[in-house]
Protein backbone atom coordinates (compact mmCIF):
# COMPACT_ATOMS: atom_id res chain seq x y z
CA UNK A 1 0.00 0.00 0.00
CA UNK A 2 1.44 3.26 -1.05
CA UNK A 3 2.33 5.34 1.58
CA UNK A 4 0.62 8.42 1.24
CA UNK A 5 -2.16 6.42 2.22
CA UNK A 6 -0.98 6.29 5.84
CA UNK A 7 -1.65 8.86 8.73
CA UNK A 8 1.21 9.12 11.56
CA UNK A 9 1.03 8.23 15.10
CA UNK A 10 3.71 8.59 17.51
CA UNK A 11 3.49 8.07 21.29
CA UNK A 12 5.90 7.06 24.50
CA UNK A 13 4.04 4.11 26.12
CA UNK A 14 0.57 2.45 25.66
CA UNK A 15 -1.99 2.45 22.52
CA UNK A 16 -4.85 0.49 22.16
CA UNK A 17 -6.55 -0.09 19.30
CA UNK A 18 -10.48 -1.11 19.09
CA UNK A 19 -12.53 -1.92 16.26
CA UNK A 20 -16.16 0.74 15.54
CA UNK A 21 16.81 3.08 52.56
CA UNK A 22 18.93 3.16 55.43
CA UNK A 23 22.74 4.07 55.82
CA UNK A 24 24.40 0.64 56.41
CA UNK A 25 28.08 0.23 57.25
CA UNK A 26 30.99 -0.70 55.32
CA UNK A 27 32.26 -4.16 55.60
CA UNK A 28 35.53 -4.88 55.01
CA UNK A 29 35.18 -8.52 54.79
CA UNK A 30 32.54 -8.25 52.25
CA UNK A 31 34.32 -5.39 49.95
CA UNK A 32 37.53 -8.10 50.25
CA UNK A 33 35.21 -11.11 49.11
CA UNK A 34 33.41 -8.75 46.31
CA UNK A 35 36.75 -7.67 45.20
CA UNK A 36 38.11 -11.08 45.13
CA UNK A 37 34.97 -12.38 43.46
CA UNK A 38 35.55 -9.41 40.56
CA UNK A 39 39.29 -10.78 40.25
CA UNK A 40 38.17 -14.37 39.44
CA UNK A 41 36.07 -13.34 37.15
CA UNK A 42 38.45 -11.30 35.43
CA UNK A 43 40.24 -14.61 35.08
CA UNK A 44 37.67 -16.29 34.12
CA UNK A 45 36.99 -14.04 31.22
CA UNK A 46 40.62 -14.00 30.42
CA UNK A 47 40.75 -18.24 30.27
CA UNK A 48 37.40 -17.69 28.06
CA UNK A 49 39.28 -15.80 25.14
CA UNK A 50 41.87 -18.15 24.84
CA UNK A 51 38.93 -20.56 23.51
CA UNK A 52 39.13 -21.48 19.53
CA UNK A 53 35.50 -21.17 17.98
CA UNK A 54 34.22 -24.53 15.94
CA UNK A 55 31.09 -24.60 14.02
CA UNK A 56 28.87 -26.96 12.26
CA UNK A 57 26.85 -26.51 9.26
CA UNK A 58 23.54 -28.01 9.17
CA UNK A 59 21.41 -28.41 5.89
CA UNK A 60 18.26 -29.87 4.84
CA UNK A 61 15.51 -29.67 2.52
CA UNK A 62 12.06 -31.46 2.72
CA UNK A 63 9.11 -31.58 0.30
CA UNK A 64 5.64 -30.00 2.06
CA UNK A 65 2.26 -29.71 1.05
CA UNK A 66 0.74 -25.93 0.73
CA UNK A 67 -1.24 -25.13 3.66
CA UNK A 68 1.40 -26.91 6.18
CA UNK A 69 1.69 -24.56 9.22
CA UNK A 70 5.60 -24.39 10.11
CA UNK A 71 6.86 -24.08 14.35
CA UNK A 72 10.20 -22.51 15.02
CA UNK A 73 11.59 -23.11 18.63
CA UNK A 74 15.09 -21.87 18.98
CA UNK A 75 16.82 -21.09 22.22
CA UNK A 76 20.15 -19.49 21.57
CA UNK A 77 20.56 -17.94 18.17
CA UNK A 78 18.79 -15.87 15.37
CA UNK A 79 16.26 -16.76 13.01
CA UNK A 80 15.74 -15.61 9.52
CA UNK A 81 12.50 -16.91 7.85
CA UNK A 82 12.47 -15.38 4.08
CA UNK A 83 9.25 -16.55 1.95
CA UNK A 84 10.34 -18.00 -1.87
CA UNK A 85 8.33 -16.04 -4.72
CA UNK A 86 8.32 -19.48 -7.19
CA UNK A 87 4.96 -20.73 -7.04
CA UNK A 88 6.60 -24.01 -8.56
CA UNK A 89 9.04 -24.34 -5.10
CA UNK A 90 7.48 -26.79 -2.90
CA UNK A 91 10.42 -27.62 -0.58
CA UNK A 92 11.58 -25.92 2.57
CA UNK A 93 15.02 -25.25 2.91
CA UNK A 94 16.22 -25.06 6.34
CA UNK A 95 19.83 -23.88 7.07
CA UNK A 96 21.70 -23.51 10.04
CA UNK A 97 25.18 -22.78 12.16
CA UNK A 98 26.36 -24.17 15.32
CA UNK A 99 28.55 -22.09 16.91
CA UNK A 100 30.44 -22.34 20.24
CA UNK A 101 33.59 -21.41 21.95
CA UNK A 102 33.81 -24.74 23.95
CA UNK A 103 34.86 -27.20 21.53
CA UNK A 104 33.13 -30.44 19.15
CA UNK A 105 31.95 -31.80 22.45
CA UNK A 106 29.52 -29.16 23.10
CA UNK A 107 28.55 -28.72 19.37
CA UNK A 108 27.42 -32.77 19.64
CA UNK A 109 25.19 -32.04 22.64
CA UNK A 110 23.20 -29.75 20.82
CA UNK A 111 20.47 -31.40 18.55
CA UNK A 112 18.52 -30.27 15.53
CA UNK A 113 15.08 -31.60 15.61
CA UNK A 114 12.50 -31.78 12.77
CA UNK A 115 8.74 -33.15 12.73
CA UNK A 116 7.24 -32.98 9.63
CA UNK A 117 2.75 -33.44 9.74
CA UNK A 118 0.38 -31.04 8.92
CA UNK A 119 2.72 -28.69 10.83
CA UNK A 120 6.27 -29.09 10.86
CA UNK A 121 8.47 -28.25 13.83
CA UNK A 122 11.49 -27.10 13.89
CA UNK A 123 12.83 -27.28 17.26
CA UNK A 124 17.01 -26.73 19.02
CA UNK A 125 16.87 -29.38 21.45
CA UNK A 126 19.81 -28.46 24.39
CA UNK A 127 21.15 -30.90 26.87
CA UNK A 128 19.62 -30.35 30.59
CA UNK A 129 21.29 -27.47 31.89
CA UNK A 130 21.72 -25.92 28.26
CA UNK A 131 25.41 -25.70 26.61
CA UNK A 132 27.31 -22.51 24.99
CA UNK A 133 26.21 -23.08 21.52
CA UNK A 134 24.41 -20.76 19.69
CA UNK A 135 21.85 -22.43 16.51
CA UNK A 136 21.46 -19.45 14.07
CA UNK A 137 19.31 -20.35 11.00
CA UNK A 138 18.10 -19.59 7.57
CA UNK A 139 15.47 -21.08 6.16
CA UNK A 140 13.79 -20.53 2.45
CA UNK A 141 9.53 -21.51 2.95
CA UNK A 142 7.73 -22.35 -0.03
CA UNK A 143 4.64 -20.01 -0.99
CA UNK A 144 2.00 -22.39 0.72
CA UNK A 145 3.24 -22.93 3.73
CA UNK A 146 1.58 -20.99 6.56
CA UNK A 147 4.31 -19.92 9.67
CA UNK A 148 2.75 -20.14 12.65
CA UNK A 149 5.25 -19.77 15.62
CA UNK A 150 8.63 -18.61 16.37
CA UNK A 151 10.25 -18.20 19.34
CA UNK A 152 13.87 -17.75 20.50
CA UNK A 153 15.29 -16.66 23.90
CA UNK A 154 18.34 -15.02 22.78
CA UNK A 155 18.19 -13.75 18.80
CA UNK A 156 17.24 -11.67 16.73
CA UNK A 157 13.93 -12.76 14.42
CA UNK A 158 13.49 -11.46 11.13
CA UNK A 159 10.56 -12.65 8.63
CA UNK A 160 9.75 -11.45 5.49
CA UNK A 161 7.38 -12.42 2.46
CA UNK A 162 5.69 -15.31 4.04
CA UNK A 163 2.05 -15.84 4.46
CA UNK A 164 0.19 -17.21 7.84
CA UNK A 165 -0.72 -15.44 11.43
CA UNK A 166 2.90 -15.67 12.53
CA UNK A 167 3.18 -15.03 16.58
CA UNK A 168 6.64 -13.92 17.07
CA UNK A 169 8.50 -13.87 20.81
CA UNK A 170 12.24 -12.87 21.57
CA UNK A 171 13.23 -12.26 25.01
CA UNK A 172 16.84 -10.75 24.17
CA UNK A 173 16.48 -9.53 20.63
CA UNK A 174 14.87 -7.40 17.81
CA UNK A 175 12.12 -8.49 15.55
CA UNK A 176 11.66 -7.46 12.22
CA UNK A 177 9.05 -8.17 10.23
CA UNK A 178 7.73 -7.23 6.15
CA UNK A 179 5.49 -8.10 3.68
CA UNK A 180 3.48 -10.65 5.38
CA UNK A 181 0.27 -12.19 4.23
CA UNK A 182 -1.52 -12.16 7.27
CA UNK A 183 -1.83 -11.29 10.99
CA UNK A 184 1.39 -10.69 12.88
CA UNK A 185 1.41 -10.78 16.65
CA UNK A 186 5.02 -10.13 18.36
CA UNK A 187 7.05 -9.65 21.74
CA UNK A 188 10.14 -8.89 22.90
CA UNK A 189 11.82 -8.32 26.26
CA UNK A 190 14.36 -6.58 24.92
CA UNK A 191 14.28 -5.26 21.71
CA UNK A 192 12.90 -3.22 19.11
CA UNK A 193 9.78 -4.28 16.84
CA UNK A 194 9.58 -3.21 13.42
CA UNK A 195 6.44 -4.22 11.42
CA UNK A 196 6.07 -3.15 7.80
CA UNK A 197 4.04 -4.28 4.85
CA UNK A 198 1.54 -6.59 7.05
CA UNK A 199 -1.84 -7.27 6.37
CA UNK A 200 -2.65 -7.06 9.95
CA UNK A 201 -1.45 -6.42 13.57
CA UNK A 202 -2.06 -8.48 16.88
CA UNK A 203 -0.84 -7.29 19.79
CA UNK A 204 2.77 -5.86 19.55
CA UNK A 205 4.76 -5.65 23.06
CA UNK A 206 8.18 -4.98 24.40
CA UNK A 207 9.64 -4.07 27.91
CA UNK A 208 12.82 -1.91 26.84
CA UNK A 209 12.62 -1.06 22.88
CA UNK A 210 11.04 0.65 20.35
CA UNK A 211 8.13 -0.12 18.40
CA UNK A 212 7.69 1.05 14.59
CA UNK A 213 4.23 -0.30 12.73
CA UNK A 214 2.23 0.12 10.01
CA UNK A 215 -1.74 -0.85 10.89
CA UNK A 216 -2.90 -1.57 7.16
CA UNK A 217 -6.36 -3.22 8.39
CA UNK A 218 -7.60 -4.75 11.76
CA UNK A 219 -9.42 -7.70 12.26
CA UNK A 220 -10.05 -7.15 16.19
CA UNK A 221 -9.22 -5.01 18.98
CA UNK A 222 -5.30 -4.78 19.30
CA UNK A 223 -2.76 -3.43 22.42
CA UNK A 224 0.65 -1.99 21.13
CA UNK A 225 2.89 -1.50 24.17
CA UNK A 226 6.07 -0.59 25.44
CA UNK A 227 7.55 0.30 28.97
CA UNK A 228 10.91 2.31 27.92
CA UNK A 229 11.03 3.42 24.66
CA UNK A 230 8.86 5.06 21.94
CA UNK A 231 5.62 3.93 19.71
CA UNK A 232 5.74 5.04 15.92
CA UNK A 233 2.00 3.89 14.73
CA UNK A 234 1.38 4.56 10.48
CA UNK A 235 -2.48 4.72 10.43
CA UNK A 236 -4.22 3.69 6.72
CA UNK A 237 -6.14 6.44 6.57
CA UNK A 238 -9.29 4.62 5.31
CA UNK A 239 -9.78 2.57 9.17
CA UNK A 240 -12.35 3.76 10.82
CA UNK A 241 -11.03 2.80 14.68
CA UNK A 242 -11.38 3.95 18.56
CA UNK A 243 -8.02 5.03 19.60
CA UNK A 244 -6.83 4.97 23.26
CA UNK A 245 -3.33 5.92 23.94
CA UNK A 246 -1.26 6.33 27.61
CA UNK A 247 2.00 7.39 28.31
CA UNK A 248 3.97 7.66 31.96
CA UNK A 249 7.06 9.46 30.49
CA UNK A 250 6.76 11.08 27.19
CA UNK A 251 4.27 12.88 25.43
CA UNK A 252 1.20 11.82 22.70
CA UNK A 253 1.90 13.49 18.44
CA UNK A 254 -0.16 12.79 16.04
CA UNK A 255 -0.33 14.09 12.25
CA UNK A 256 -2.31 13.73 9.22
CA UNK A 257 -4.66 12.04 11.53
CA UNK A 258 -8.39 13.01 11.96
CA UNK A 259 -9.68 12.33 15.62
CA UNK A 260 -12.37 13.42 17.00
CA UNK A 261 -11.13 13.15 20.69
CA UNK A 262 -12.79 13.00 24.19
CA UNK A 263 -10.10 13.61 26.42
CA UNK A 264 -6.45 14.87 24.47
CA UNK A 265 -3.50 15.70 26.88
CA UNK A 266 0.02 15.65 26.83
CA UNK A 267 -0.13 12.12 28.06
CA UNK A 268 -3.07 10.90 27.12
CA UNK A 269 -5.45 10.89 24.44
CA UNK A 270 -8.97 9.11 23.53
CA UNK A 271 -10.98 9.24 20.18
Amino acid sequence: MDNNSYKHFKIGGVVQVRRINKRMPFNVKGAVLVLVGALLMLLLIGAGCSRARVTEDFYQSYRVKAGTVLEIYNPNGQVLVTGLDDPEQEEIEIAAVKESYYGQSALDAVDIFIDIDDTMVIETVHPPGGTNVTVNYNILVPEGMLVSVIECSNGNIELRGVRGDPVIATSNGNITVSNVRGLVSASSSNGDLLISGAEGLGALRTSNGNIEAELQDIRENIEIRTSNGSISLLVNSDLALDFEAATSNGEISFSNLNIQTTLLEQTALIG
